[in-house]
């Protein structure tokens, strides 16, 4: 009876508070596969998506965000079966995904280079962009990490798979990077690609790039580029990196 008078919002809570549950509780099959479904959470969100749609309606979205914070072994070793497993073939980008952020959030070094040699083979552009986002913020500092894959992808025309890679170059010390960025950001004519490229030079840039970036500041109209070279000019003073 208690249930006939319980508001709309806390059937809704109690909804989507089940679907993060069980998310966290269930294994890789049950994430990978609600990452891919197009189901909403609760019937409760049909009339309100007649006249309004929200990405957060959709139980993927919630699953995407459990994919973020993946990090065990068991998951570890249950996303690389699923990726040998031919009935999931057509999933890979999304287990792809799972496995960049396990990646980062562990800084698994093995899996890293793994995930290396999947960037150089798979001709899916999805599926090395999935791969570019997870380990975007990862620490890459280690020398015996192999960042190549991501430096030649940072140099192709596609743009979704350049700016992955250029974002993805990131908190690394291969010196050829820098020079590589500062490359790509002379030669770039859209504002928004050089404010990009803004993010990795934050964490690998040295007072060899200030030139460029103050030549650039003065030349451009655009604010958020602006911001960004001050931003990356006052990190690498901060931390004196020469």
């Amino acid at each position: 009876m208690f249930n006939i008078f319980k508001s709309t919002e806390k059937k809704l809570e109690e909804a989507r508070l089940k679907l993060e549950g069980d998310l966290k509780m269930n294994n890789m099959v049950f994430l990978v596969n609600t990452m891919v479904s197009d189901a909403i959470y609760s019937p409760l969100l049909e009339r309100k998506r007649r006249t309004e749609i929200s990405g957060t309606d959709d139980v993927s979205w919630y699953a995407y965000r459990r994919a973020e914070t993946l990090h065990t072994d068991e998951e570890k070793a249950e996303l690389l079966h699923l990726l040998e497993t031919p009935s999931y073939e057509a999933k890979k980008d999304t287990i792809f995904f799972c496995l960049g952020h396990l990646c980062r959030n562990r800084t698994d070094h093995h899996l890293f280079n793994l995930l290396m040699k999947h960037l150089e083979s798979e001709n899916d552009i999805q599926c090395k962009s999935s791969i570019l986002i997870g380990i975007g913020n990862m620490d890459k500092t280690n020398y015996t990490l192999n960042i190549e894959p991501i430096k030649q992808l940072a140099k192709k025309r596609s743009l979704d798979l350049k700016t992955n890679a250029i974002l993805a170059l990131a908190k690394t010390n291969d010196r050829e990077v820098e020079p590589l960025l500062l490359e790509l950001f002379t030669a770039a004519k859209d504002s928004h690609l050089k404010t990009m490229i803004c993010t990795p030079l934050e964490t690998v840039g040295t007072f060899a790039c200030i030139p460029i970036l103050e030549a650039a500041h003065k030349k451009t109209r655009d604010s958020f580029l602006r911001y960004s070279i001050e931003q990356v000019i006052e990190r690498i003073k901060k931390e004196n990196r020469r």
